[in-house]
């Protein structure tokens, strides 16, 4: 069947030949039938295997089929069983109207326990051109008890939304989670803790799911973290907008969902205090912690992103300890952002030497984003590309919806502190970004709502939102087999990545300062943008529904290498720098990787780091022309880790490249190690 409209000719001779029966709409196009009456067509079931029964009209004649489910990635299609097709007894009931380009108006319907109502379009499929297939219109979507802003959450199911903004998303380019909703996962029995500025915890699409006494305020010592007046009057509040991204409530009539949006939500405002102390204590060191099973960590390193930041010995200590022994020794589940300083932008504080389409900062600078207990979450917005401000890295896991700024191009709708006046959304902005934002009259009267939230900081959420389902789903899960199942599962995103590709001239050469998606020697997309590409809720829910918990055989720790007896100089601005090899013996399959160097240079922005396995996968570790200025020369040397090898066997030769881009600093490479563990 061609798209569109076709002759009723053409329709007549599609369903003998596959009937054999009565010729169905065989007026279908001629005349101008109208809806029928919503209260009169009665309400359609949708059952457990989401197929459903119609009883159709066509000029004064009814008909009944069943329409089956179709799992589909980039749709939520239903398809026409011929063999249930047959004519009904004039005055049979009531049934549904078709109109003339063939779609079907299911005024009322019964999803699960929710009564809803929406538009299936009439829509053809690749490979199958004698079927007949609907696809819903989610635009269309309305539930009785539903969320009014679900429909702009791009995030969520993007149908090309502009989400108040100046311009619309790419259809498709979203988390893929419609068989989820179908099936009404929520995340129901899992925990996550919000740490982060604060939460309001009597937020009306949040409290229903915010644990009475669980959270803590570290400014003050109570239960409840939610901003104070005065704080609330300057600007939102990072983490209530985070929250509501996670786990705000659905099917209660109000703001939109979240994507896990039965989950049990702590928060906790340990970025108040900024103490180390605090923030371990919220992340599962404290017993008012200690039952989480998700740590949703939406900020990174401070503002002076010019050095490298090394993890303290208390917080090894914790990831090595505290943290494995999390949900019944199956190990807590940290996600974090991986940073908004891509841009150049973010790079003005200091004298920079930096290339447009290089990341400013480094994500694998921050040592955190190198640990095994870390899933660190890049951005990608409406149009399935990086973020603007995405900060990218060889440490990066996942991508995951951020958005833009949400005035020419969407960011992402979520909750704000509740009122007029208070919050990212007030009715006394001065220059708003649209009009959602000073109190839209329809959608967000009490401003209760902000549709300009973005950031790596809106990336996490969503991504620890589908873990909230995966475990939902598979509450046996360790960490690690989350990370896997992310991994295999993930979406391939911009899969041309243009713009990631940047050479840049040093001394005459031109050099590959950076790359876009490699295919590892094991089998895996990676790209130091995406990770492993894009969330995908449907499939990463499939696999974890039939994976059998704590299967990977148990993990082994692979150290080589050593501190150089001499010092070895980087050549200056030279493009081909100094290569270094370590001979790995053993043969195991890598899960987390990292390198250990220590480099002595005046300004380490000029330095870049490459390594090659023995497969001949290439990881930049570090791009040169970032703002990382000092750092790489701590004792003991510093841990720079890369996703890339996963699933790579770590026999064989593995090359070591540091490079100097800039000409007159010089410096010395003094220590190379690799840290591997594998099984």
């Amino acid at each position: 069947m061609t798209t569109g409209k076709i002759r009723s000719e053409d329709f007549k001779k599609k369903i003998r030949t596959a009937l054999t029966v009565i010729v169905m709409l065989s007026v279908m196009l001629t005349g101008n039938p109208v809806w029928a009456d919503c209260d009169s067509a009665g309400c359609v079931t949708v059952g457990s295997d989401l197929g459903m029964k119609l009883c159709v009209v066509f000029q004064e004649k009814r008909y009944e089929f069943k329409l089956d489910y179709v799992p589909d990635s980039s749709a939520v299609l239903w398809k026409m069983d011929k063999t249930t097709f047959r004519s009904l007894d004039p005055g049979s009931g009531s049934c549904i109207q078709m109109n003339q380009t063939d779609d079907l108006k299911i005024c009322c319907a019964y999803l699960h326990t929710y009564k809803c109502s929406f538009t299936l379009n009439y829509t053809s499929y690749p490979g199958d051109p004698d079927g007949l297939y609907w696809k819903m219109d989610w635009k269309s979507f309305v539930a009785v008890d539903g969320d009014p802003l679900t429909a702009f959450q791009w995030h969520i199911q993007n149908t090309g939304q502009t989400a108040f903004s100046k311009s619309a998303g790419k259809p498709g380019e979203d988390i893929r989670m419609g068989k989820a909703i179908a099936d009404q996962l929520s995340g129901l029995g899992v925990i996550m803790a919000i740490v982060d500025s604060g939460l309001e915890i009597a937020h009306e699409d949040l409290a229903g799911n915010v644990i009475s006494n669980g959270s803590y305020n570290y400014v003050d010592n109570t239960t409840d973290p939610t901003p104070t007046p005065t704080e609330a009057a300057k600007d939102g509040d990072h983490g209530t907008s985070v929250a509501g991204i996670a786990a705000a409530m659905s099917m209660n009539g109000k703001g939109g969902r979240g994507v896990a949006p039965r989950t049990s939500l702590k928060g906790f405002n340990a970025l108040k205090t900024n103490s180390s102390a605090d923030k371990i204590f919220s992340l599962g060191g404290h017993t008012r912690s200690k039952d989480v099973d998700i740590f949703n960590m939406s900020y990174g390193v401070a503002v002076d992103g010019w050095r490298y930041f090394p993890l303290s010995p208390t917080y090894k200590d914790f990831y090595d300890k505290t943290a494995n022994e999390l949900r019944g020794k199956k190990g807590g589940i940290y996600v974090k952002s991986a940073g908004n300083e891509f841009g150049r932008g973010a790079c003005t504080e200091r004298v920079w030497n930096g290339v447009e389409g290089l990341t400013c900062f480094n994500a694998t600078a921050d040592e955190t984003n190198s640990r095994p207990e870390i899933i660190t979450v890049g951005a990608f917005n409406a149009s399935g590309v990086k973020s603007s401000y995405s900060t990218a890295g060889s440490t990066l896991w996942i991508s995951a919806p951020g958005g833009e700024y949400g005035s020419d191009s969407p960011a992402i709708i979520t909750t704000d502190l509740s009122g007029t006046d208070r919050g990212y959304s007030r009715k006394n902005l001065a220059e708003p970004d649209n009009s959602f934002e000073i109190g839209d009259p329809t959608y967000n009267p009490n401003c209760n709502y902000t549709s300009t939230f973005n950031g790596t900081s809106s990336a996490a959420p969503n991504a620890s939102g589908a873990i909230a389902l995966i475990l939902q789903t598979n509450p046996n899960l360790t960490r690690r087999d989350v990370k896997h199942i992310l991994a295999k599962t993930a979406r391939k995103i911009d899969p041309d990545s243009k713009a990631s590709y940047v050479k840049v001239n040093i001394n005459g050469v031109d050099y590959q300062a950076s790359e876009g998606w490699v295919t590892n020697g094991a089998g895996y997309n990676f790209h130091n943008w995406y990770g492993f590409g894009a969330v995908n809720v449907d499939a990463a829910v499939a696999m974890a529904k039939n994976y059998r918990a704590d299967s990977l055989p148990k993990l082994l720790p692979n150290e080589t290498g050593s501190a150089l007896a001499t010092a070895v100089a980087i050549p200056d601005n030279d493009a081909s720098g100094v290569t270094r090899t370590i001979e790995v013996s053993e043969d195991l399959t890598i899960e987390n990787f990292s390198v250990q160097l220590l480099i002595n240079h005046p300004d380490t922005s000029e330095v870049g780091i490459e390594i090659t396995s023995p497969k001949g996968t290439k990881s930049i570790l570090l791009n040169i022309r970032s703002s990382l200025k000092t750092g790489l020369n701590g004792k003991g040397g510093v841990i720079l880790g890369s996703n890339a090898f996963y699933g790579e066997k770590t026999k064989g030769t593995w090359t070591l490249k540091v490079l100097d881009s800039v000409k007159e600093n010089t410096g010395t490479l003094e220590l190379f190690k690799l840290n591997i563990m594998g099984y």
